[in-house]
């Protein structure tokens, strides 16, 4: 018999990929979006589970309840760029009301959260980020992903359930929406192609920041394997390619996958602070879990290209 999982977020960019993987691999998977609105059957969560900039733990555990025992993934989050008040609410409050839920309902099996690469501090060159760095975010965002992964954290260990970490890093791929430099590249890219222009042009404040991109559906696989295998009290997995690969670069792949060439203007509107080089280890995952990446960012341009509009980057 198939057990229960239930996907916060299930409608956001990662969230979508995670629920179909969840679902291919056997789950009975319940999605849930950031209104209450539920798939598989378990009825929409009942009260007020979104209003205004404020969450309720007590709807959210009368849903868990009737939903029964069931692992927990938490797919929400704001986008890098949102309004801060917003990722505070995304990123904070969301994950502490959620951590009360899962506390009160009695229900849970093991909660599984998904965390950021900006959770860790900034990375000397040449050096990859393993799960065991420190982390230090110099940014607000990153500060608000290890705030909210904290509460989570606490509530696992009062309840004895494992929780897992999955630190993700630049995701990149198939149905991402406006925000960072994957989705303008993709939009830019693909504006070019359905107008049969000659060139893209580019502003890129710095096109030799490197980042580690790893494509949405690696990412789900991860998070497939991590919930059947929760491990010990606290996992922590980085997903990511175990690649640097530069702006400049990224532009240059989707030059040679669609033979329009890009030149790119230096702009230095938009800089964000922080590391200019970044890289992850990898192998936890790989050993702990066998994961491997399935999708070059030759895949990935493919597969974004492909679509036939852009979709909402929120995550859920």
């Amino acid at each position: 018999m198939s057990r229960t999982v239930i996907v916060f977020g299930a409608k956001g960019f990662i969230g979508r990929c995670v629920t179909a993987a969840l679902t291919a691999d056997g789950w009975c998977c319940i999605g849930v979006d950031r209104y209450g609105r539920a798939t598989g059957g378990a009825g929409d969560v009942g009260g007020p589970y979104y209003s205004g900039n404020d969450w309720s733990s007590a709807a959210l555990s009368r849903f868990l309840r009737a939903c029964g025992p069931a692992v927990i993934v938490n797919a929400v989050g704001a986008s890098w760029s949102t309004d801060p008040s917003v990722v505070c609410r995304d990123n904070v409050v969301w994950p502490c009301r959620l951590a009360e839920a899962c506390e009160l309902s009695g229900t849970t099996e093991s909660i599984l959260h998904l965390g950021s690469s900006h959770e860790y501090r900034d990375t000397a060159p040449g050096v990859p980020v393993s799960e065991s760095s420190v982390l230090a975010p110099v940014t607000e965002y990153g500060k608000s992903k290890v705030r909210g992964a904290s509460y989570l954290v606490r509530a696992a260990y009062r309840m004895n359930r494992p929780v897992t970490l999955i630190r993700a890093f630049n995701v990149i791929g198939p149905g991402h929406g406006t925000q960072g430099v994957w989705a303008a590249a993709a939009g830019l890219y693909r504006a070019a192609v359905e107008a049969g222009s000659d060139q893209v042009v580019a502003n890129v404040p710095l096109p030799e920041t490197a980042r580690d991109l790893i494509d949405v559906r690696d990412v789900a696989g991860l998070v497939s394997l991590a919930a059947r295998r929760p491990g010990p009290a606290v996992a922590a997995y980085n997903a990511a390619s175990g690649t640097a690969t530069s702006i400049g670069r990224l532009f240059e792949a989707f030059a040679e996958q669609t033979g329009i060439p890009c030149r790119l203007a230096r702009n230095p509107d938009g800089l964000r602070t922080g590391s200019t080089w970044q890289c992850a280890d990898v192998s936890r995952a790989a050993t702990h879990l066998g994961w491997m990446r399935r999708f070059t960012l030759t895949d990935s341009i493919s597969a974004a290209l492909a679509l036939d509009a852009a979709t909402p980057a929120a995550l859920g």
